[in-house]
């Protein structure tokens, strides 16, 4: 995928004064025809990944029943090294658009990531990983959905939103030396545009299209997130051969246009 400038004059947002670094930006194209596909070959087909070999290599950890499928957290991990794996998409097939996210990820990020997702019901959950060269694999796991997660009732309230970071080294282990692992939680109601409210009237789509995560100045994770995200986003990346003291930014932006910045420092 080609890199994305989602947030225009952000890419040194670390050097930034805040108040320059919250002016009003300019966002990326959305993959809207992968993203508002109604069916798994129909996201495969937009993202050109026809004849996907299963790969042992590629792991999903994730319940094998959900009894809420607004909120299952699910981790993607692979055993290669960082920067041998470009995207990692998620897709649920059972969702009335399959495609939940797609992660662009740069040389300094793992293939591992944990994050949130909505299930409207029992299907398979798939792993699409694609290397560097354009080649893809794929994993699968089937999971029992006791409640569906994406038509539900949902709460409507006045939108505010904020977020949370945490950035810290890790101790040297299965992941390697010099990992550190960063932890982000942004508040956002992420609507589908399906669920209803207490009046029993549909509630309009509003939810987190693209993220950046920026590391002293430069793009090393570019996401785009669809309406299969849990309310309130939730992602833990792994980052090799960053330092103490190393600025972390975070840009997001909505829908509806809205957006959002945080950054933090590497620290125990």
């Amino acid at each position: 995928m080609q890199r994305r400038t989602l947030l225009k004059g952000w890419l040194a947002v670390a050097s930034l004064p805040f108040w320059l670094a919250m002016q009003k930006v300019q966002a990326a194209t959305w993959f809207v025809r992968a993203f508002e596909a109604k069916r798994t070959d129909q996201v495969m087909t937009a993202l050109q990944a026809n004849a996907v070999p299963v790969s042992p290599d590629i792991q999903i950890e994730a319940p094998q029943k959900a009894e809420n499928g607004a909120v299952v957290q699910v981790e993607i991990a692979s055993a290669q090294a960082a920067g041998s794996v470009a995207n990692i998409r998620l897709l649920a097939d059972a969702n009335p658009t399959p495609l939940i996210a797609s992660f662009e990820l740069g040389k300094q990020v793992l293939p591992k990531l944990v994050t949130r997702i909505k299930l409207a019901q029992s299907g398979e959950l798939i792993a699409l990983l694609q290397q560097p060269d354009g080649q893809f694999r794929q994993q699968r796991r089937s999971i029992i959905v006791l409640e569906d997660g994406c038509a539900g009732s949902e709460r409507e309230e006045p939108f505010s939103s904020s977020m949370k970071m945490r950035a810290r080294p890790l101790a040297d282990g299965p992941l390697g030396s010099k990992i550190t692992e960063l932890k982000i939680i942004i508040v956002h109601p992420m609507h589908t545009g399906r669920s209803k409210n207490d009046d029993g009237q549909l509630m309009p789509a509003h939810f987190m299209q693209l993220m950046q995560v920026v590391l002293n100045g430069q793009v090393i994770i570019d996401a785009q997130t669809g309406t299969g995200v849990s309310r309130n986003p939730y992602f833990t990346f792994y980052l090799k051969d960053v330092n103490m003291g190393d600025v972390i930014a975070v840009n997001w932006q909505d829908n509806r246009g809205l957006e959002g910045h945080g950054e933090t420092t590497v620290a125990l």
